[in-house]
């Protein structure tokens, strides 16, 4: 009877020690892709003036292209009405619940077929409802740097 209740005890003990976790704050399975996707995303919208983009950004958020504050499309440098934007690269350093974004992108205009390159860095941060952003820094590439 002793050695039963001993085997009982290691057993509930067992249960209590061996209960899953579930983790609180950033998605533990956030990958630097997912938020390259949602930067992408950002600069496709953004060249196209679709009113989505502003989804995709935290209602205190602060954008800046080319040192000015931007409210609405066009929020990166460069970028205008009637165009195609590729984007060239993007590196993103993802750290607890903030991520950084740094992308090169190329704005041609349809009408003048006049390229603009630009540089932009995103600030992620994931909080109770998702990833969105919450700084977006842009600035046309200086002609000696394209």
């Amino acid at each position: 009877m002793r050695g039963s209740s001993a085997v009982a005890a290691l057993a509930l003990l067992g249960a209590c020690v061996s209960r899953q976790i579930t983790p609180r704050g950033p998605d533990p399975a956030a990958t630097p892709n997912d938020v390259e996707t949602l930067a992408r995303l950002a600069v496709s919208l953004d060249a196209a003036a679709d009113r989505a983009a502003d989804t995709l950004y935290w209602p205190d958020a602060v954008v800046i292209g080319n040192a000015r504050v931007r409210l609405a499309a066009p929020r990166l440098a460069g970028i205008g009405n009637d165009g195609r934007v590729t984007i060239a690269a993007a590196t993103v350093t993802l750290e607890g619940r903030f991520a950084w974004v740094l992308l090169d992108y190329r704005w041609v205009n349809a009408q003048q077929r006049l390229p603009e390159a630009g540089r932009a860095t995103f600030v992620f941060e994931r909080r109770e409802r998702g990833w969105k952003i919450v700084h977006l820094h842009s600035s046309q590439v200086l002609p000696w740097e394209r």
